[in-house]
C-alpha cells in the first residue's frame, strides 16, 4: 500500500512544480507587459547626437505608470527630436547606469546631445512641466 501513496506523492511535487514554474512565467510576462509603450530600453543612446530623455521606471510604483502617460504626451509633442528612454530598474543595465548618475526610482534625468546632465526632475510631471523645463534647459537647440 505504501507504493501507491509514494507516487501520490510524487505526482503532487511534481505538480507543485510545474505550478510554480508556470506562476514564475506569468509574473515575469505581466512585468514585460507592464513596461510603457513606445519607449526604449537602449541606455546606450544616451549621448549619441540628440538629447535623451530617461525615466527611471519602478513597475511596483503606481506613479511611475502615471508618469509613463505624461511622457507620451510629451513624446507625441516632439517626436524624433530627442531619444525618450526607460531605465527599468529591474534590468541589470539600468542599475548600473543608475548608479553612474545617482538616479533614483520615478527621476526623469534630461541630457544633452553629447550625454552631459542637463537636468532631473522627481515624478509626477506633467507633460506641460515638462515641455517647459526641456525648453527652459533648451535641451532641444
Amino acid at each position: 500500500m505504501e507504493k501507491p501513496a509514494q507516487g501520490a506523492e510524487g505526482r503532487s511535487k511534481a505538480w507543485r512544480r510545474v505550478a510554480t514554474a508556470v506562476f514564475i512565467a506569468a509574473l515575469l510576462g505581466l512585468a514585460v507587459l507592464n513596461l510603457p509603450r513606445g519607449f526604449d530600453t537602449d541606455l546606450s543612446k544616451v549621448g549619441a547626437g540628440k538629447p535623451a530623455l530617461v525615466f527611471v521606471y519602478d513597475p511596483n510604483l503606481v506613479v511611475s505608470n502615471q508618469q509613463a502617460r505624461e511622457l507620451d504626451a510629451v513624446k507625441k509633442t516632439l517626436g524624433d527630436s530627442m531619444h525618450f528612454l526607460i531605465a527599468d530598474v529591474g534590468r541589470p543595465d539600468a542599475q548600473l547606469f543608475l548608479q553612474q548618475h545617482q538616479a533614483r526610482p520615478t527621476q526623469l534625468l534630461l541630457f544633452a546631445p553629447d550625454g552631459s546632465l542637463i537636468g532631473s526632475m522627481q515624478a509626477l510631471v506633467t507633460s506641460e512641466q515638462l515641455l517647459k523645463s526641456i525648453e527652459a534647459e533648451g535641451a532641444l537647440y
